[in-house]
């Protein structure tokens, strides 16, 4: 008996895509909120886990939020996983709306938590909050929920 063998569909290699992009996700946010996790035990999940294999390094500081060696704070500036950004000027809150949304597709787009959301960016709550308020009063994003229940989705 001869096997044919099956071509994934454009839907379920999307599907596969997704969840590759999602497991990427959740690695580099386990890896910044525990800092101090022995490599050994990343090695070990990354071998358990061959779908993650393609993460690199640098996925995984961008997301640890740029810590400073000493002091434990982000660090300045407008680049991702930066911490406080430069949200001073009309460039500067558009690139990070851009940067909120760019994260929010990442994330699934549907019913995220502002604390997913944080980490993924590296961002200050305050700025977060502020650029999910201009996104929404544009139509670009919605939420459902209050206070710690508030989830946001992009808008379709």
């Amino acid at each position: 008996m001869l096997h044919k063998k099956v071509m994934p569909t454009p839907l379920k290699k999307a599907y596969q895509d997704a969840l590759a992009d999602q497991g990427k996700l959740a690695l580099t946010m386990i890896v910044s909120r525990n800092p101090k996790a022995p490599i050994q035990d990343l090695a070990r999940l990354v071998q358990d886990n061959p779908e993650l294999s393609g993460v690199t390094l640098g996925d995984l500081f961008e997301a640890g939020g740029g810590r400073k060696r000493g002091k434990g704070k982000t660090s300045g500036g407008g680049s991702k996983g930066g911490g406080k950004r430069n949200v001073r000027t009309e460039a500067g809150r558009e690139a990070f709306d851009a940067e909120v949304l760019e994260a929010l597709k990442a994330l699934g787009g549907d019913t995220i938590a502002a604390t997913d959301l944080r980490a993924s960016l590296g961002a200050d709550s305050t700025q977060l909050r502020t650029s999910l308020n201009r996104l929404i009063e544009k139509g670009l994003v919605t939420f459902t929920g209050k206070a710690r229940g508030t989830r946001y989705s992009l808008a379709s």
